[in-house]
């Protein structure tokens, strides 16, 4: 049975809710960085919502079919950026192509929660420990390239995301113990083989701050520190930010802009921020909660852990509960990348919700037969 769009279906409160924090993500870039910033970040909101409106038309299920070529696709484009990427502050994130870059790590989190949905979907019975490590290894094969850049922030996002995928497709309990205490066990190996020394220096500042020698490791938590306890209630007012417009807080129009609109907005409407994404986030379970098709389901648990980690990770990073380690703000963010797989992702929630669940339930039924 062929399945149709079903437009009633499309959420007219989840479409506004992010088009209010687009809106805050635009004038706290502006306020953050310049006129130039501004102008880069709405031609990539006109290029996100195009892009949004055409994945509509698609069908999601044709995503999870072609999940395991997109995923090769993508993994190649790591490869290949580890060997000819372009080195910024000394990370290689980068794939320049003429005048335009793009960030492969930030489109392989949509490609993983693709992928992970297509192999986990109809797996009724329960998974056993062969799906999980298959799981594990279609996981950790992107999150070691990623790591390779290093890009230590977006590799961790793929854990939670595994996790609560796991969760939905039915792993038991013992089995998901066992897995979060086999990661527990290695994290020391991971500490002396993988992370970087600023890396290292960063976690120690954020654990024993007077143990921290270097001034650098944790300059950056300190500044975005001030800056929101600076704001107060109401804030400093739009633009008048003394660790803003001073350019004592760093990369404060990308990973840092919550600390920004935390001076500039005060602590109230900072809040009022966080209850836009409460509620978006909101409307995401319910999207996956009321889905009947499983690939459907695991696909919008997967993209909304995705935004989930990285709000709270991006607002606790600035409120110095979290080690930093270079997180964007979904939407509000300055970049293009960031800007462009959100999009993506909001898009293939959309486009769960809106295609019929009946039809897809029926199609699934008569192709087994």
């Amino acid at each position: 049975m062929q399945n149709t769009v079903d437009s009633k279906n499309f959420d007219w409160l989840m479409f506004p809710l992010i088009c209010i924090i687009l809106a805050v993500g635009i004038f706290f870039v502006w306020s953050a960085s310049s006129e130039k910033f501004v102008l880069k970040q709405l031609i990539w909101i006109l290029m996100g919502f195009t892009l949004f409106f055409i994945l509509l038309s698609f069908d999601y299920l044709s995503f999870a079919n072609h999940a395991y070529i997109i995923y090769g696709g993508v993994i190649f484009l790591l490869i290949v950026l580890l060997a000819f990427g372009g080195s910024v502050k000394g990370t290689q994130r980068w794939l320049s192509i003429g005048s335009f870059s793009i960030q492969p790590s930030e489109f392989m989190k949509i490609t993983i929660v693709l992928t992970l949905a297509r192999f986990l979907r109809y797996k009724k019975y329960g998974l056993g420990l062969f799906d999980i490590g298959i799981s594990l290894l279609l996981t950790l094969v992107p999150m070691v390239l990623i790591v390779k850049q290093p890009d230590l922030g977006t590799a961790l996002i793929m854990l939670p995301i595994l996790l609560f995928m796991l969760y939905t497709a039915g792993i038991r309990l013992s089995y998901l113990l066992l897995f979060i205490g086999a990661g527990l066990a290695i994290s020391p190996l991971l500490w002396i083989f993988v992370l970087k020394s600023y890396q290292k220096l960063r976690i120690i500042g954020f654990l024993w701050p007077e143990k921290t020698t270097d001034w650098g490791a944790g300059y950056h938590r300190l500044q975005s520190l001030i800056a929101i306890g600076s704001g107060g209630l109401f804030g400093a007012g739009w633009g008048n930010g003394t660790q803003n417009q001073m350019k004592f807080l760093p990369e404060r129009h990308t990973d840092f802009i919550f600390a920004v609109i935390a001076e500039e907005w005060g602590f109230l409407r900072a809040c009022f921020v966080l209850l836009l994404y409460m509620i978006f986030l909101t409307c995401g379970i319910g999207i996956a909660r009321n889905t009947r098709e499983p690939c459907g389901r695991l696909i919008v648990v997967g993209l909304v852990t995705m935004f989930a980690t990285q709000i709270v990770v991006n607002v606790c990073m600035t409120l110095g509960i979290a080690p930093i380690v270079g997180i964007t703000l979904p939407f509000v963010s300055y970049g293009g990348s960031s800007m462009l797989t959100s999009f993506i992702a909001l898009s293939i929630i959309f486009n769960v919700k809106m295609h019929s669940k009946v039809d897809l339930a029926s199609r699934r039924h008569h192709t087994m037969r």
